[in-house]
C-alpha cells in the first residue's frame, strides 16, 4: 500500500515539474522573448536612424561646401595686378564688372607723391577691368621732364683741341647756334616752290594731291636731281605730276 501511494507522489511530483517547465517554456516565447525582441527591434531601428542623419549631415557638409566653391569662383572672375604709386600694391581678386577704381581701392588709394596729373588726364577709373589686366600709376618724379645738354665740357673741349689743332668744337649753346647750318624754309623760298629735297613730309603735304602718305613716299626717295624724278615715286602719276610741278622745285 505504501509503495503505491509513493508511485502516486512521485508521478504527481514528476508531472508537477513537466507542467512547469511547459508553462516556462509558454512564458519565454510569449512573454520574455517579445519583449526583447521589441528592445532590439527599436535600438537597430535607432542605430539605423542615426546612421542616416550622420549620412544626411554628410551629405549637407558636401552640398555646402560645393556651393561655397561654386561661390567663391563666381566672386572671383578677374585677377588685377596693380602697382606704382599706391599704398598696398599687389594683385587683387575682384568681381566680374569692377572698374579700375575698384582696383585701386583694393590697393589702398594713391600715395602722395602720385601723378595726379596724369591719373586725371590718361587714366580712366570708370574703365572695366578684363581678367589678368595689368595696370600701372605713374609717381610724380616720374613725369618730369628735363633738358641734358650734349655740348662737352670746357676741358674736354680743350683736350680735343690740343690732341687737334685743326677742329673747333661750340662750348655753349650760343656758339652750337652760331655754328649750325642756317637751312631754308622752304615755305618761304623766295619764288614760293616747296624743296623736294629739304622739305618735311607735313610741308609736302601742303602740295594739291599729296597726303601723308605720298608725302613720305618723297621723303624716301631722296635725293632726287630733277624734279622730273618725282615720276619715279610710287603713285605720281603725269595728272599728279602736271599739277604739281609748278609749285616743286630742287
Amino acid at each position: 500500500m505504501k509503495e503505491i501511494l509513493q508511485k502516486k507522489q512521485i508521478q504527481r511530483y514528476i508531472l508537477f515539474c513537466f507542467s512547469f517547465f511547459v508553462l516556462g517554456i509558454l512564458f519565454d516565447h510569449f512573454v520574455i522573448y517579445p519583449y526583447f525582441r521589441i528592445g532590439k527591434v527599436e535600438h537597430i531601428k535607432e542605430v539605423h536612424k542615426e546612421s542616416e542623419t550622420k549620412e544626411q549631415e554628410v551629405l549637407l557638409l558636401s552640398s555646402t561646401e560645393q556651393d561655397r566653391k561654386i561661390e567663391i569662383e563666381k566672386v572671383c572672375k578677374i585677377h588685377v595686378d596693380i602697382s606704382g604709386a599706391l599704398k598696398q600694391p599687389g594683385v587683387f581678386c575682384l568681381e566680374e564688372g569692377a572698374m579700375v577704381i575698384d582696383a585701386v581701392s583694393k590697393a589702398g588709394g594713391f600715395t602722395s607723391n602720385v601723378a595726379y596729373r596724369f591719373v586725371s588726364r590718361k587714366l580712366n577709373l570708370s574703365q572695366k577691368l578684363v581678367d589678368n589686366q595689368k595696370i600701372y600709376i605713374p609717381f610724380e618724379d616720374e613725369m618730369e621732364c628735363t633738358v641734358l645738354s650734349f655740348l662737352p665740357q670746357t676741358r674736354e673741349v680743350q683736350n680735343i683741341l690740343s690732341n687737334s689743332g685743326k677742329r673747333s668744337f661750340p662750348t655753349s649753346e650760343e656758339e652750337q647756334e652760331a655754328s649750325a647750318p642756317v637751312i631754308p624754309n622752304p615755305q618761304t623760298d623766295e619764288s614760293g616752290c616747296v624743296n623736294i629735297n629739304t622739305a618735311t613730309a607735313s610741308q609736302l603735304e601742303t602740295l594739291s594731291g599729296v597726303g601723308p602718305s605720298m608725302s613720305q613716299k618723297i621723303v624716301d626717295g631722296r635725293p632726287y636731281a630733277s624734279i622730273e624724278d618725282l615720276k619715279n615715286v610710287s603713285g605720281i602719276g603725269e595728272a599728279l605730276f602736271k599739277k604739281i610741278k609748278g609749285d616743286v622745285c630742287i
